[in-house]
């Protein structure tokens, strides 16, 4: 569950994704996002799992696509849709994991970096961060689903100047837009800090939560009632809702097993 350039690492209940192309500020390649998609689906099976940190090594978070990968991987109209779907399927991946994932952002965050972090929950970004979406200078349209998450964040007014300008935006203005959640000297220690302190809760009423949450955010897809049917009587019907419900009653942590 792993790539040469994508190590996993596990600190308790807390897993650190990170995004490592030496010298290269950390641009993702066509083989990495099919990676990232089996790294985010893999994390699904472990009911140990609170939290992920994506963060990127060194001084940047990720300058976004190998653009010296696209004559082998987007040099025709078919690998182009090919590649938009795999960094669709990347990104769906990370949404779609039932425990908060965060990124941590230092330096650079480009083009398809923001799609990455944008499909996080949560951004922290460094004092440093630099972010753009530069697809009007490659003639790129951002996949629907991109341009969904990123409306869910800013509006669709500060979407429209972020796509059609391409200009960089710095960690103060993606803070006052709503693209970053907290500024941080040290944002990987940020994110951490932040799912310890909700490793304790319940795992399925926050699993529950994003699913319906994520749903509400993105509107290319029509809202699943099912899924949110079936993501509240889990909870209903788990040892975690007994379990919290003795807590309660006897003055104590509640001991929640995912379960």
């Amino acid at each position: 569950m792993s790539h040469p350039a994508i190590p996993v690492t596990r600190d308790g209940a807390i897993a650190t994704v990170t995004l490592e192309q030496p010298g290269r500020h950390n641009v993702v390649n066509f083989k990495m996002w099919l990676a990232l998609k089996e790294i985010f689906e893999g994390f699904a099976a472990d009911k140990t799992l609170r939290g992920v940190i994506l963060t990127g090594a060194g001084t940047s978070f990720s300058a976004g696509a190998d653009i010296s990968d696209f004559d082998e991987t987007r040099g025709t109209t078919e690998q182009g849709i090919a590649y938009e779907v795999a960094v669709d399927e990347a990104c769906d991946a990370i949404a779609a994991l039932s425990v908060p994932v965060i990124a941590a952002i230092r330096g650079y965050c480009y083009g398809g970096a923001c799609n990455l972090a944008m499909a996080c929950d949560f951004r922290f970004v460094a004092p440093d961060a630099k972010l753009a979406i530069p697809a009007a200078k490659l003639s790129i349209v951002y996949s629907s689903r991109g341009m969904a998450r990123l409306v869910s964040l800013v509006g669709v007014s500060e979407a429209k100047r972020i796509f059609y300008t391409a200009r960089p935006f710095d960690a103060e203005h993606a803070l006052r837009t709503g693209f970053a959640d907290e500024i941080a000297g040290d944002p990987q220690a940020a994110a951490h800090q932040w799912l310890d302190g909700i490793s304790a809760l319940a795992p399925l009423s926050i699993a529950g939560s994003k699913a319906i949450l994520t749903m509400i955010a993105m509107a290319d897809r029509p809202f699943d009632l099912q899924l949110a049917h079936d993501v509240t009587v889990k909870a209903l019907v788990s040892h975690d809702y007994s379990e919290g419900r003795l807590a309660f009653a006897e003055k104590r942590t509640p001991a929640f097993r995912n379960e």
